[in-house]
């Protein structure tokens, strides 16, 4: 009888050891993997690339004039900050 009541008692302790040296090993294992990055050519444009969104065509906008239509707009306005620094470094000193 006694016998059996410290077989009860004891596989509580082993149980959630057991499972507690599973999830620990799961957690490491897990953490070690190497990472399968996919390689994509449009993450890889230079910044500030207008070249992406040529990818709108794939949902049904046309890419290539939404491309062009931004570039005007970045175009644009690096012309009026070149214009504005001008303006700001001619005008008087104070």
């Amino acid at each position: 009888m006694f016998n059996l009541v410290l077989t009860k008692f004891m596989k509580q302790p082993l149980l959630s050891t057991l499972g507690m040296m599973i999830c620990a090993t799961a957690l490491l294992s897990s953490g070690c993997e190497k990472e399968n990055v996919a390689t994509d050519p449009t993450s890889q444009s230079t910044p500030g690339s207008t070249k992406p969104l040529e990818a709108a065509s794939l949902v049904g906008y046309d890419g290539k004039r939404l491309r062009n239509r931004v570039d005007r707009i970045k175009e644009a306005n690096e012309k009026h900050n070149e214009e504005l620094e001008k303006t700001v470094g001619s005008g008087p000193d104070q």
